[in-house]
């Protein structure tokens, strides 16, 4: 997938604040110092990793990611007075059944613990806090909550605090080092400030980055969408799921108990255990088998009946060259798609529910001649039918395949959600629905050159809506949609625009339309022919008989696209719609007028301080690339003083400058 980061390499004046001026005057010489008899270091030295760059077993004596070389440097330069400590913590995103924002939260309480109980033990000790990406956010937030008054330690305990692609960047009170973002971001700024800590906190974001720098004001939806996708947990406030919470979790893939690779090793185990004709059966072996299957294939039956799982995201990672995960991804969506899943599932479940009761009973085995293992070999050797087109895909392929697939809902919904939100706009929707209005008409008073000429405008007005729903499922979107807290009223418009077209086959809408203007081409031909042929009136009237029964359906399947009826977004899935549009866009809801619907999302769209919809969509599809992959890597090239000093020797040299003052 594509890195967000940017890749220009070009020296740009740093920017600092009095303070860290200051602090550069005040430079001691690190030199190698003792710790402390009671085992504590002058200074404690807190690194927060990104997103999938560690875990919460990871051991914090190791620097990972990011921040190696920043960790190492530190521990290089002050010796023993600088304790190092790399933050274990969930460090994930939407792969492992939880949110942004829980893998966030998990952090931000790890941190606060183990600065509290390094301040409780060494109370002379300094810290310093330093994070990358989704690490830049817990530090970021840690350093408000500290600058505030509200955090574990005293804000005269920080030396300094380090951020690196903050996805809270513009916060008051941090310096920007290096090339200033044009915009803030995507968590959004921190609303009480840096506190008493402006000044000591140095943020770096390349400007391409949107993980730090992306311009909300000028893209309502994305930034909206950006906000949810990072800072709504799975459960609101008291355990309450909100419409945010909805949102967020029904994009989250649980892949974390998933071994695609041994897919073929757990179903060849629990059928050949189950198959044997004499000796005993393991039943916790069976159990286990059962299970680790049910695990497996949970995810991908979910992933495949939801909405990102659509031929239209599948043809983009069957377009990646091949051997590559994306690649590979296709192939298992393929093979998955032509298993059954679902009934495997149930399969699967079974096997271990029962396995685990009847060893429940006192014994874990049974003989393979007991009874009670009928139902269980029988179940197994329907598994075997259920998913043999993914059985047979090589464990390599399945085993690279697994990030890309734990991570497709929010690629997905990014890219399609916003692709069809602006697409709208670019239909004549008034021009459509006339004309789908007339067509039957035309056809119903065998007018063959007014129906073949209103067909050929339909034409050409349906192949921009076909080639935006090729694919998608329109409801789904409009359900992400309707979701979205967009105040501009944009997303909620959307949202019905998207649910209306949903109920429409516009694949088949667009089929008739192509054969009314075949058959109606044919009888014009009869009543104008060519040359010295004679016109065949006769002839153009039975092929015009021809056209009713296709006019008959053209008006049944345009039925909802003319009578304008949107579905109500399920509560259950998403949560209920929290937008406040204007007035007037609530009107045009409540009498689902189609025509002024799109109207008023051309002219948000249109409006001034928006960005041009290509550039809309384009900032989507980088923006999947924020949510999905370890992107936005590129920091050891970005140039941020004129010394030439990239983003991590610029924050291992400043570091070294604080530590080495207190020491």
């Amino acid at each position: 997938m594509p890195f967000l980061g940017s890749t220009i390499h070009r020296p740009v004046c740093m920017l600092m604040t009095a303070t860290v001026v200051a602090a550069s005057i005040a430079l001691m010489s690190p030199g190698i110092v003792s710790a402390q008899s009671n085992g504590c270091s002058k200074t404690f030295n807190l690194f927060i990793p990104g997103t999938w760059e560690t875990a919460e077993d990871a051991d914090p004596s190791i620097p990972v990611g990011m921040l190696k070389p920043i960790a190492h440097s530190i521990a290089d330069t002050n010796g023993s007075a600088a304790q190092v400590h790399t933050l274990p913590y969930m460090a994930r995103a939407f792969d492992n059944g939880k949110t942004y924002a829980d893998s966030k939260s998990d952090g931000l309480t790890r941190a606060k613990d183990v600065i509290a109980e390094i301040a409780t033990k060494c109370s002379d000790t300094k810290f310093t806090i330093t994070g990358y990406s989704q690490g830049a956010d817990i530090a970021g937030d840690l350093a408000s909550e500290i600058g505030n008054g509200s955090g574990p330690i005293k804000a005269e305990q920080v030396l300094a605090v380090g951020l690196l692609a903050d996805p809270g960047s513009g916060t008051n009170g941090e310096a920007v080092i290096g090339p200033k973002p044009s915009g803030k971001g995507i968590a959004d700024p921190r609303p009480q400030g840096m506190g008493k800590l402006s000044g000591r906190v140095a943020s770096i974001c390349d400007p391409k980055d949107l993980y730090c720098s992306i311009q909300k004001g000028s893209s309502p939806l994305l930034g909206s969408l950006g906000s949810v996708l990072t800072d709504a947990p799975s459960t609101g406030r008291d355990g309450q799921v909100d419409g945010n919470s909805h949102l967020a979790t029904a994009l989250a893939s649980d892949f974390s108990q998933a071994d695609l690779p041994g897919l073929a090793t757990a179903t060849g185990n629990l059928t050949s255990e189950l198959s044997k004709t004499d000796g005993t059966i393991d039943l916790k072996k069976v159990a286990s088998s059962a299970t680790t299957l049910a695990n497996t294939i949970s995810p991908l039956a979910e992933l495949l009946g939801s909405g990102a799982a659509n031929p239209a995201a599948n043809g983009q990672l069957a377009a990646a060259p091949v051997r590559t995960a994306e690649n590979n991804a296709s192939q298992v969506l393929d093979k998955a798609s032509q298993s059954d899943l679902s009934s495997a599932l149930s399969t699967v479940t079974a096997i271990a529910d029962t396995a685990s009761k009847l060893a429940s009973k006192g014994s874990t085995t049974l003989p393979a001649s007991s009874p009670d293992l009928t139902p269980l070999s029988t179940a197994a050797g329907a598994l075997d039918s259920q998913i043999a087109p993914l059985t047979t895909t090589p464990s390599d392929v399945l085993g690279s395949a697994s990030g890309v697939l734990s991570l497709l809902k929010p690629t997905v919904v990014v890219n399609q959600v916003l692709n069809v939100a602006t697409g709208v706009t670019s239909l004549d929707m008034p021009a459509i629905l006339a004309n789908l209005n007339l067509l039957p008409q035309k056809v119903a008073a065998l007018d063959a050159q007014g129906a073949h000429k209103i067909a050929g405008d339909l034409n050409n007005q349906f192949s921009p809506l076909v080639k935006m729903a090729a694919g998608v499922d329109l409801k789904w979107v409009s359900q992400v949609l309707s979701a979205i807290p967009d105040p501009s009223g944009y997303s909620q418009v959307a949202a019905l625009v998207a649910s209306i077209l949903g109920g429409v086959d516009i694949i088949k809408l667009a089929n008739l339309v192509g054969q009314v203007q075949e058959i109606a081409w044919a009888a014009v031909e009869k009543l104008l022919p060519r040359p010295g042929q004679l016109p065949d009136a006769l002839g153009a009237g039975a092929a015009m008989t021809g056209l009713v029964p296709v006019g008959l359906e053209l008006a049944s399947v345009a039925v909802n696209m003319l009578s304008g009826k949107a579905t109500k977004t399920d509560p259950t899935l998403l949560g209920k719609q929290s937008s406040t549009a204007a007035t007037t866009i609530t009107t045009q809801a409540q009498n689902l007028d189609l025509p002024a619907l799109v109207g008023s999302l051309t002219t948000m769209a249109g409006s001034q301080g928006a960005n041009a919809l290509a550039s809309l969509v384009g900032e989507g599809l980088a923006a999947a690339s924020f949510f999905a992959s370890g992107a936005h890597q590129d920091y050891n090239f970005l140039v941020v003083d004129n010394a030439g000093r990239n983003a991590i020797q610029w924050i291992s040299d400043w570091l070294n400058l604080q530590i080495g003052g207190a020491a």
